[in-house]
């Protein structure tokens, strides 16, 4: 073989070759973005928004007002930052799980131990688009409770899943589930309720005892 030949055979296959490599390259990482200040900070959970771009929750040492804070990050569709919001207390807080609500804000679950008086109790905080908070909510008892999973229900209320040590059946720690209203509530029976319901129950009762003791 002549090397003119060779030379032509060996530039066809180059070229023939560039279509592959380039999409082997296109198929790498497009781009990667790196957020944080000059101490510890970690994501630990994401969600790609309504708008194409993305937002991550978990928690800073670098900003905020206590020394672990949960921390939120709006990026747009290339990763770069729009906003980040923090919230917390003096002491520790922790984000674990996000989801973008239907009204268009977010809601972040995970637990505080700034806010209550015990160890540390879920902690759920909903923020508008811009992550300014709307409100927040703690649920727990004497004890340690960590919230590491979130979802927006179908009636438009929050349940929490994670783990207590003050909630528990057997075993140091179980597993404990929290349903909520729109507004992070949990219903419960007004204090005022419990006496009507009392003397209702009382009055029922003798009167069933009279029937039952005229037959």
């Amino acid at each position: 073989m002549s090397s003119k030949l060779f030379l032509s055979i060996l530039t066809l296959f180059v070229l023939a070759s560039l279509p592959f490599i380039s999409s082997v390259g296109a198929s790498s990482t497009m781009w990667s973005q790196t957020y944080g200040g000059t101490s510890s900070d970690s994501a630990e959970a994401m969600v790609q928004t309504s708008d194409g771009g993305y937002a991550l929750a978990g928690y800073t040492t670098s900003f905020g007002a206590g020394s672990y804070d949960f921390w939120l990050v709006k990026t747009d569709e290339y990763g770069d930052m729009e906003w980040n919001q923090t919230y917390g207390g003096a002491d520790i807080e922790h984000a674990y799980s996000l989801v973008e609500t239907s009204d268009g804000g977010f809601a972040l679950a995970g637990y505080s131990s700034s806010l209550i008086d015990e160890k540390s109790d879920f902690w759920l905080v909903k923020t508008d688009s811009q992550g300014s908070m709307e409100w927040n909510q703690t649920y727990g008892g004497t004890d340690v409770e960590v919230a590491n999973s979130l979802v927006e229900t179908s009636d438009g209320g929050f349940a929490l899943a994670g783990g207590s040590t003050t909630f528990v059946d057997a075993g140091p720690a179980d597993c404990w589930l929290v349903k909520t209203d729109e507004y992070g509530n949990i219903p419960e029976f007004p204090s005022w309720t419990i006496l009507p319901l009392f003397v209702t129950a009382t009055l029922i009762g003798i009167l069933v005892r009279k029937r039952l003791v005229r037959t």
